[in-house]
């Protein structure tokens, strides 16, 4: 009967949800990465990665997706897998030699992406047709972990949680430009579509800093939920969303008026499990968000138009990183 009524809301959930694309979700704990078609809100296609993948990020034509193996407790990983998302299928995996723990990666063309080496202090750029591999900076700063890019002016900033600060690296010209100090424990951090505020977030903290990217100095400081963990704005640069990890929500905000709208709890209180929510990807058309729950094995679709949760997509284990495809499932 369960089964039967899940079967009955899903139905109801797509047939109102219309949304095309794809989903891609770095399952962890499963060395797996998911495809989700959104068209039928369910995963149709799972494959077998590196070691503790934990991060994903999808070329502009949304054709190639490239996932960061970073490895488990057990051992570093030292590679990148390069995914043809409409075939679902890997088609290499490239080497990163001695830069080893690749963690946060962002798409800067068609064929090429910059990568962190956490363990490393370094930035890379990786080109996924020839499989090259080649340094863009040191950042020389302790935990290199992720890294969001600006396609305004070329530049990337990497979050170096031990240390506390923002590594602005021009990639272009290969050089670090300047470390923003703020405070140990920064991890989640994007530009905004307009190229004119960095958000960052502190798990440590508990607050999401607003940099202003001219200046590179912080504009203000948001009081954030337990554990804030990632970042992410809407593709009309109108609402920013910070997950939270520990405290199991979601916080809005309204990025011109610089104010909190709502905390979206992704898990019921009666469930003796902590969510973890992590990784956020958001539709083309602003009208949809997807929230990867680590201890739930899920992501949450939540409704933009109100800020409710439209549906639940079982995935695999620990899913964490999570990128959006305008390709479509066949």
């Amino acid at each position: 009967m369960k089964k039967l009524l899940m079967a009955v809301y899903l139905l109801i959930a797509a047939s109102s949800f219309a949304q095309q694309g794809t989903l891609l979700v770095a399952n962890k704990d499963d060395n797996t990465l998911s495809f989700v078609d959104l068209k039928q809100l369910k995963v149709i296609a799972t494959i077998p990665v590196g070691v503790g993948p934990h991060e994903v990020s999808v070329s502009p034509s949304g054709k190639f997706a490239a996932v960061a193996n970073y490895g488990n407790r057990a051992g570093a990983s030292h590679s990148v897998s390069v995914i043809d998302v409409a075939k679902k299928e890997s088609v290499k995996e490239i080497d990163m030699g001695e830069y080893i723990r690749p963690h946060g990666m962002e798409f800067i063309s068609e064929d090429e992406l910059i990568v962190t080496s956490e363990a490393k202090k370094a930035l890379l750029r990786v080109n996924i047709q020839t499989g090259s591999v080649s340094l863009v900076a040191m950042t020389d700063q302790l935990t290199s972990h992720m890294v969001a890019y600006s396609h305004n002016d070329q530049k990337a900033y990497v979050a170096n949680i031990n240390s506390g600060t923002v590594s602005v690296i021009d990639v272009k010209q290969n050089k670090l430009l300047q470390n923003i100090a703020l405070k140990p424990g920064i991890e989640g951090l994007a530009v905004s579509p307009d190229g004119k505020e960095l958000w960052v977030a502190n798990q440590k903290e508990d607050i999401t800093s607003v940099i202003n990217t001219s200046t590179l100095t912080t504009v203000m400081e948001f009081p954030a939920k337990k554990l804030a963990y990632r970042v992410r704005f809407l593709a009309n640069g109108k609402y920013a969303a910070v997950s939270n990890g520990t405290a199991g929500s979601v916080s809005i905000y309204d990025v011109a008026a610089k104010k909190w709208v709502k905390d979206i709890d992704v898990v019921s209180a009666a469930l003796a499990v902590d969510p973890d929510p992590g990784g956020i990807a958001v539709s083309l058309d602003n009208k949809w968000m997807f929230v990867c729950t680590t201890g739930l094995n899920q992501v949450v679709v939540i409704n933009t138009s109100d800020w409710s949760i439209a549906t639940r997509i079982n995935t695999g284990k620990g899913p964490d990183g999570i990128y959006y495809s305008k390709v479509e499932m066949k």
